[in-house]
């Protein structure tokens, strides 16, 4: 991941006030608004270390949830998270299989090329790992836990860049639909990110590890042994 050569790369195109959230010195001091300190939060988790922004958002979540599972919808503070949301997805289950981005970070915009607000995280067309990748984020409420995946994501030369998925749970509100929050970042330090992402391919799963919130975890399956 490194600078563009020219003028005709994806940073060259994007409105100048979304420039700042693009470099890494961003991702490494942004902060949730948080009413303690953050000592007690793991810096890695099963031998991941975590970036910044996902142990941030950890911080935030269980400072959220407080005594309880999980915190819940009507619990996300936008407020709070104002200096993550560039790098958070936020979604919603509407049923059994639909997943749907209703936050889609700017940052993410800028680095994806797409707005994906309103869209199913499985798409019309499910890929064979579908199935997979939906247990695992069910997993999240079923037996609440987090997960953090490491998760190849493609250009358009079909180079592959490692980038950091954190994932947690956020409980329904009175509509009883569950949602998730995370994080996208790179997992390698980069002076501004500067790739043309497809989305034309399964973005191969690494490592995944499943963060214990005091409920246990799932059994080694679906991949997370790796």
């Amino acid at each position: 991941m490194s600078m563009g050569d020219g003028g005709d790369s994806p940073a060259d195109k994007r409105p100048t006030w979304v420039k700042p959230l693009m470099e890494w010195a961003a991702v490494e001091t942004a902060k949730a608004r948080l009413a303690g300190p953050i000592d007690h939060v793991p810096a890695e988790i099963g031998g991941l270390p975590l970036s910044n922004v996902g142990r941030q958002l950890y911080a935030w979540w269980l400072e959220a949830r407080g005594e309880k599972p999980m915190p819940s919808a009507g619990e996300v503070s936008l407020r709070a998270l104002v200096e993550l949301l560039p790098y958070i997805r936020y979604l919603s289950w509407e049923d059994e299989k639909t997943l749907v981005f209703r936050i889609y970070g700017s940052a993410l915009v800028e680095g994806s090329g797409f707005d994906l607000t309103g869209y199913n995280v499985f798409g019309p067309d499910e890929h064979a790992e579908a199935a997979i990748d939906r247990a695992r984020l069910r997993a999240l409420h079923a037996q609440p836990c987090g997960i953090v995946m490491i998760r190849d994501v493609y250009d358009r030369s079909g180079k592959a860049y490692a980038c950091e998925f954190m994932t947690l749970p956020i409980a329904p509100d009175d509509d009883g639909r569950e949602r998730i929050i995370g994080t996208v970042i790179p997992c390698e330090q980069i002076a501004e990110w500067n790739v043309d992402v497809v989305f034309d391919r399964i973005q191969t799963l690494h490592r995944a590890t499943f963060i214990d919130i005091g409920f246990g975890v799932p059994d080694r399956a679906l991949g997370l042994g790796k």
